[in-house]
């Protein structure tokens, strides 16, 4: 049964199946993740509703989809480079509660997804839509009038990657990238072109490749008009591209986590969360 906004109910404690790794409710198959911080580890090394460990640090880091990259810039940020991501309207960005990209509910999740559709479809609970609006709910991005063209142009990136990369003969690291950023002082066009290409690169788009792409030069380009961009149709068409493969390697994955985390129905386990406007806001590692 689904509550206002299509909510799933949570399935309680004494529904749960812990022996495996994955969690039953009255013969319902649902993905081992938190819906709740739990005191204590049961003995198959998760929390009380058996839910698997939060992976490291290190681990955080290596996957590319994973919203880490981006969280662990904050502290490298000043005020005044916090500002022009603002000016950018991605100022949601500069608060993502959680840094874990849980793989086994997004390997769940995935074949639920009916591309003709363009929703998750869950067995006996219903449906949930992947398009503009969801994204802007959980990611609070830009949904201006400006197409995003993400594409490569031999013209800007000759023009662009000399002044954003010297030295480089070509798109530098991702880990290249953040040292980068971590060790910037100004706060200038240069500083939120390489913000933002950071940013498209790990969270809003990323590949399998372990470099920044040269397709978001265009995004560069037009760096002052950022935030009348329809970011949040860009991040859906990226991302149904890749769930239509049956097994997504790339794109924003965090948002299908967010997404369903969104959509329980949790009035009965009494949770206190923060305001916040976004869902990636509210979230935190304690609570999805």
């Amino acid at each position: 049964m689904a509550t206002a906004r299509g909510r799933f109910p949570v399935a309680r404690a004494r529904d749960l199946d812990f022996s495996c790794s994955q969690f039953t409710s009255k013969g319902q198959s649902f993905p081992p993740f938190v819906v709740v911080s739990m005191a204590g580890n049961n003995k198959h090394g998760g929390d009380q509703l058996g839910v698997r460990k939060m992976p490291n640090a290190s681990e955080r880091a290596r996957n590319r989809a994973s919203p880490f990259p981006v969280v662990r810039l904050y502290d490298h940020l000043s005020s005044d480079q916090k500002k022009s991501i603002e000016d950018m309207d991605l100022g949601s960005m500069l608060d993502t509660k959680c840094h874990v990209l849980h793989n086994p509910l997004i390997s769940w999740l995935a074949p639920l997804y009916d591309s003709h559709s363009r929703e998750f479809v869950i067995p006996g609970r219903g449906r949930i839509p992947l398009n503009a609006d969801s994204i802007y709910r959980t990611l609070g991005l830009p949904r201006g009038d400006i197409p995003v063209v993400y594409a490569m142009d031999s013209g800007i990136e000759a023009r662009l990657g000399p002044l954003l990369f010297p030295g480089h003969s070509s798109t530098p690291k991702i880990t290249g990238v953040f040292t980068m950023l971590s060790e910037m002082t100004h706060d200038d066009d240069i500083f939120k072109q390489v913000w933002m290409m950071y940013l498209v690169c790990t969270l809003l788009a990323p590949t399998t490749s372990n470099k920044v792409s040269n397709r978001c030069y265009p995004i560069l380009d037009n760096i002052s008009n950022v935030r009348n961009m329809n970011l949040c149709q860009f991040v859906c068409d990226r991302l149904h591209d890749e769930l239509c493969t049956g097994k997504p390697s790339g794109g924003c994955l965090f948002h299908v986590q967010l997404l369903y985390v969104d959509s329980l129905d949790i009035t009965s386990l009494n949770l206190d969360l923060p305001d916040g406007r976004f869902v990636v806001n509210i979230w935190s590692k304690k609570r999805c």
